[in-house]
């Protein structure tokens, strides 16, 4: 098995692990559902760059990560939308400047965006799967 394609399998473990972990945490722990929700998103976002031979750096924002993807990549117009949960990156982790927490989105929100997320997961895993075939 290929470096790269490791590499791959171990975001694609990753973003399962957190959307799981996400689900569980929505209700008693919605700030750090919101985290984790991102952090799936990243990691599914991640995958494809990656199955693209993309090198991206350590930013956590998903809109420019499609827009890192080759110009007719058909992944490009999936990951676009995820960009509203890219502030959760650090958003509801740190205090602002002047010691305020952000309120993390209402529970159905959180619900909402995590069977989003599962279903882009499954497709995402499907798309890099059947390369393999």
């Amino acid at each position: 098995m290929s470096v790269q394609r490791r590499r791959i399998d171990a975001f694609l473990r990753l973003a399962e692990e957190e959307l799981q972990a996400a689900r569980q945490l929505v209700r008693s722990s919605p700030r750090q559902a919101a985290y984790l929700i991102q952090q799936c998103a990243e990691k599914v976002a991640r995958a494809i760059l990656t199955d693209a031979d993309v090198k991206y750096g350590t930013g956590h924002n998903l809109a420019q990560m499609a827009r890192a993807l080759p110009a007719e990549h058909p992944w490009i117009e999936k990951i676009l939308p995820l960009d509203k949960l890219s502030p959760a990156a650090t958003r509801y982790r740190y205090p602002s400047t002047e010691g305020r927490l952000f309120e993390p989105p209402d529970t159905s929100s959180l619900e909402q965006d995590v069977e989003e997320l599962a279903n882009l997961f499954q497709e995402a895993t499907n798309f890099l799967r059947q390369i393999d075939e």
